[in-house]
């Protein structure tokens, strides 16, 4: 899909991304009195390139939710043109949800069992809804374990089922309506970094650029879906 936006639907995210740079020291200036031309010269390649990931990565999102697009697995983006006060283009590629027949809600119970309501659900699922996982979404999830997990084996097939999971969970999640904001990503990030003694905007910085943004927020929409499901089936 190609994308394309004005500057001026762009602009406050060039100013916020600027606003960061201008708390950085540079010889010869007191701390936050570095004037703006003097942080836009020296760091404009660094400026240009998290404007250009965080402008891509939102306005992806944005045209896949008007377009009423499901994705499994990161949207890719290629071919970013930008610059200061240009227009913005670039192509995303992404795959699209395959076909996945969810079973009733109802369906989901399964006795009296002590387990963790999530388990129980989570097991279910796998057990009711059957389809094919990209290879590409499995070693993704595998990451550096990937090496030691050969298709078929033991390991390669937990990563397929937890991709499995995730996907069926945002299925029923588009279903019954259930949503997971911007703001709600923002927060978890917020408490990530306070947890781990992190600058947020470091934090968010780094998602961004490896695609964890959005794999944060599908997270997140698993964790809400899962609530839903052990409320609806009286877990």
């Amino acid at each position: 899909m190609q994308v394309e936006a004005d500057w001026s639907e762009l602009a406050a995210d060039y100013e916020d991304i600027v606003s960061a740079y201008l708390n950085v020291r540079l010889p010869g200036f007191r701390p936050g009195r570095v004037p703006r031309r003097v942080i836009e010269g020296r760091f404009q390649k660094e400026i240009i390139e998290d404007f250009s990931q965080r402008v891509a990565q939102r306005l992806g999102r944005e045209v896949l939710r008007q377009a009423n697009i499901m994705t499994i697995g990161p949207v890719k983006l290629r071919d970013i043109e930008c610059g200061k006060e240009k227009p913005f283009r670039f192509t995303a590629c992404y795959r699209p949800m395959p076909e996945v027949n969810l079973p009733e809600l109802g369906s989901l119970a399964a006795g009296d069992d002590k387990s963790d309501p999530r388990d129980l659900i989570s097991g279910r699922l796998l057990e009711m809804v059957s389809f094919s996982v990209p290879d590409a979404l499995v070693s993704a999830e595998l990451g550096q374990d990937e090496a030691i997990c050969v298709k078929g084996s033991d390991g390669w097939k937990d990563a397929e089922d937890r991709v499995r999971l995730i996907l069926i969970l945002k299925k029923i999640a588009g279903r019954e309506g259930i949503e997971v904001s911007d703001a709600d990503v923002e927060q978890r990030i917020r408490e990530k970094a306070s947890e781990f003694n992190k600058e947020a905007d470091l934090l968010r910085a780094e998602l961004q650029k490896g695609g964890g943004w959005q794999r944060l927020k599908d997270m997140l929409l698993v964790e809400s879906t899962l609530d839903y499901l052990v409320e609806k089936t009286g877990k």
